[in-house]
């Protein structure tokens, strides 16, 4: 019994540890924008500011390569994703000798747009972006960074 107690201590002061640490790297900052198209459509636009010696991946990557960027819509009232998301800002698309592969992918800034269909005001659009990060050496976890807007 204290044998186990003991393990279970320690995996928790390691997976602690280890959380802290990845928190306190951020270096991909995003910001969301509503644009509106017209009176049943408006366009959530994700901004990215990346650190020097980043990346951040794109929207298309192939399977076995690393996690691409997705917009989640959950939550939504009188309001439906529509069409797929954008990347307004071409990612480059090389060689990533972390995953060796070809993988598109974003340095300095990136810049995504997702459609919503309004069904009726007022209206919520609520989700999430996930996306990953990595330099030459690393690669953060995946992860979600949230978003809602009003639409009156």
């Amino acid at each position: 019994m204290m044998k186990k107690n003991i393990f279970a201590l320690m995996m928790l002061l390691i997976f602690g540890a280890i959380g802290v640490s990845a928190q306190m790297q951020e270096p991909v900052k995003w910001k969301f924008e509503i644009k509106e198209i017209n009176q049943f459509e408006v366009q959530v636009v994700a901004i990215a500011t990346i650190e020097d010696g980043w990346k951040t991946y794109g929207l298309n990557v192939p399977e076995g390569g690393p996690v691409a960027t997705e917009f989640t819509f959950e939550d939504m009232v009188n309001a439906k994703e529509l069409k797929k998301p954008v990347e307004v800002i071409k990612p480059t698309v090389k060689h990533d000798e972390v995953f060796d592969m070809e993988v598109p992918y974003f340095k300095h800034e990136a810049k995504l747009s997702h459609n919503v269909r309004i069904t009726k005001r007022p209206a919520t659009v609520k989700g999430y972006l996930t996306f990953m990060c990595c330099d030459n050496e690393t690669c953060l976890p995946p992860t979600d960074v949230e978003f809602e807007f009003q639409v009156k």
